[in-house]
């Protein structure tokens, strides 16, 4: 009986110490960037090694982004291509996605977004440091793979502006009267074979809905923008190639290509237009274009840090509505993207 009980428990230290050594797969959709350890075959691993947990049942991951000083001029607002403030102050915007596997590659997916304003620069009038902005909701999950490459997102929706919070009452969308907006939150990563260049790209077009389509709030007219020029269809992609130095870091440069169709606008694509401030023409926009440069660190599956300095080079972009232009210079800034799967 003791050699019997011995062994048992000495089976029972076995089990222990393998159940700390083997990894636990979770479950989530990835956002990597370019030159991450898990940007190539790192999901297909895990989903093969999953365990039926809860860890692979729920997943979590998060995006923010920083948008930081000027680097002329107004150090305590970010600058937009017109020169005039993006808000009222430097600004974290977070968003932190809740998922709920339903099948191997889909899950319905809640995403909860927080603005934090780290200052007033503005001196604007009722100013709140913190921000609730409505959250989406939608199915998330890995649309398509092959051997170099991912795209993995999510389609979704705001609720309506007339919900409650913590599902409607966001900022932009009350102000805005946002009733829903269709669209893609995705990422695809393209890692070219046997080199040390790397693509990434966000996709994020969207439709909006809105209630009461003259209504937005003071910030847009602050920025040099009116309520027409908010946007009825958004095509946006933030495309992005990497150089890998090391491992773990990059150097990257990247811009945002967003052609839209605005309130005032009219149903024809093809009528084209670089002035965004223009409130005279029904063209849609191709909306402001930065050119970004930084540094990536693929720290992490769960840290992934991007700054980059922050610039508007196309001149008729920087045009305002009193045919003024905003300098080069005083359209700069300084960037950051933070992201990561936590489990």
């Amino acid at each position: 009986m003791a050699i019997s009980s011995t062994k048992s428990r000495g089976n029972m230290r076995l089990a222990l110490a393998l159940s700390l050594i083997v990894p636990r797969a979770g479950w989530a959709v990835p956002v990597v960037s370019p030159g991450s350890p898990d940007s190539k075959g790192g999901e297909a691993l895990s989903a093969k090694v999953e365990p039926k947990s809860t860890a692979g049942t729920f997943g979590l991951s998060y995006f923010t982004f920083f948008d930081g000083p000027a680097l002329a001029g107004n150090f305590g607002v970010t600058p937009n291509w017109l020169g005039r403030p993006l808000d009222d102050g430097l600004s974290f915007f977070n968003l932190v996605s809740l998922k709920y596997r339903v099948s191997e590659t889909l899950a319905i997916d809640y995403q909860l977004r927080v603005q934090v304003l780290v200052n007033n620069g503005t001196g604007s009038a009722g100013f709140e440091q913190v921000r609730w902005h409505s959250p989406r909701i939608g199915i998330s999950g890995k649309l398509a793979s092959g051997e170099n490459w991912t795209l993995s997102g999510a389609v979704n929706t705001d609720f309506p502006y007339l919900f409650p919070a913590p599902f409607g009452g966001g900022f932009v969308a009350e102000k805005r009267t946002v009733l829903f907006n269709p669209g893609l939150f995705a990422n695809f990563s393209y890692k070219v074979p046997g080199s040390k260049w790397s693509f990434f790209t966000l996709i994020t077009p969207r439709f909006f809905v809105y209630e009461d389509r003259d209504a937005a709030e003071p910030q847009l007219t602050q920025g040099g923008l009116s309520p027409g020029l908010k946007p009825e269809l958004a095509l946006q992609f933030s495309p992005s190639l990497t150089y890998e130095l090391t491992e773990k870091v990059g150097l990257r440069m990247g811009t945002v290509i967003d052609y839209r169709k605005l309130v005032l606008s009219s149903w024809n694509p093809f009528s084209a237009s670089f002035r965004t401030a223009d409130v005279n023409s029904e063209a849609w926009r191709l909306w402001a274009t930065p050119l970004q440069v930084g540094v990536n660190l693929a720290l992490s599956k769960a840290l992934n840090i991007y700054t980059f300095v922050n610039t508007y080079p196309i001149a008729a972009q920087r045009e305002r509505r009193d045919g003024s232009r905003a300098s080069f210079a005083e359209t700069a800034s300084v960037g950051m993207w933070i992201n990561g799967t936590l489990f």
